[in-house]
């Protein structure tokens, strides 16, 4: 499903959120899927989800919906994608009591699991913009979950863009998700970069391989052994060089957490 977007006829935007389908029996009955956000060779591996970071990782299911991914950054907080808890075809935000984080979620096996209380989202994200380099730039929200959850978080990195392009085209870049050819398992892209931002908004470019269903996972820096969250998972963009994903950087939330 490809979008064009308005004003930018040699830029299509792509979300790559609700399109994963509750269950995989749902999805085990639906034609293949098209890998949007991968590009060339499928650079995806399996991850222990029994194992830190991966466990922090986990499904946000929306009761009927779907899922995206989350990262728990607090014992009671967990960074997603705002698209994925908006349904476009009523037009309505989903609440609370519907949307439920499943971490380290592999195959109906999980360590934690706690409904959401409240979400907070970028006062500046407009769904209608969703699909427009600035509605992506503010595509992120923070979900308060009913307890807190006894496992280790995936801390906010402190960074700004030009540390984070030094990082990201040196290869150092990870990134994981649930995605709707693999819904039941973590899936990541080991070794990615940061390719570029766009000028007008604060919104990285990468080329790591993520599709439907990843929208919400995390844009991860991983450095011995220390890993911190540098940027939500948003979309993808197909420009005329190329296919990026494209993620939230951290710098644009980093402040909006409760402390």
């Amino acid at each position: 499903m490809r979008f064009c977007v308005p004003g930018r006829p040699r830029h299509l935007l792509i979300l790559l959120g609700l399109l994963a389908l509750a269950g995989a029996a749902a999805a085990e009955n639906l034609p293949p899927l098209p890998k949007i956000g991968i590009t060339g060779t499928d650079n995806r591996i399996r991850v222990d989800s029994t194992t830190w970071p991966w466990i922090a990782i986990g499904r946000v299911n929306l009761e009927g919906r779907g899922h995206c991914t989350g990262t728990l950054i607090a014992p009671d907080l967990v960074l997603t994608a705002a698209h994925c808890l908006y349904n476009a075809e009523d037009g309505r935000w989903g609440i609370p009591i519907e949307t439920h984080f499943v971490a380290g979620y592999d195959r109906g096996v999980y360590a934690a699991h706690s409904r959401a209380k409240a979400f907070i989202r970028d006062p500046g994200y407009d769904p209608k913009e969703r699909l427009e380099v600035r509605g992506m730039a503010h595509d992120w929200v923070i979900i308060q979950l009913e307890k807190k959850l006894d496992i280790k978080p995936v801390p906010l990195a402190q960074i700004d863009f030009p540390r984070l392009i030094a990082l990201g085209k040196a290869g150092e870049m990870s990134n994981a998700g649930y995605s709707a050819d693999w819904p039941e398992i973590v899936m990541r892209d080991k070794g990615c970069a940061v390719e570029k931002i766009f000028a007008e908004v604060p919104l990285v470019l990468h080329n790591c391989d993520a599709t439907f269903g990843a929208s919400g996972g995390p844009l991860l820096w991983i450095h011995g052994d220390k890993v911190e969250v540098v940027g939500v998972q948003s979309g993808a963009v197909e420009m005329t060089d190329a296919e990026y994903g494209t993620a939230v950087p951290v710098w644009n939330f980093f402040d909006k957490a409760p402390r």
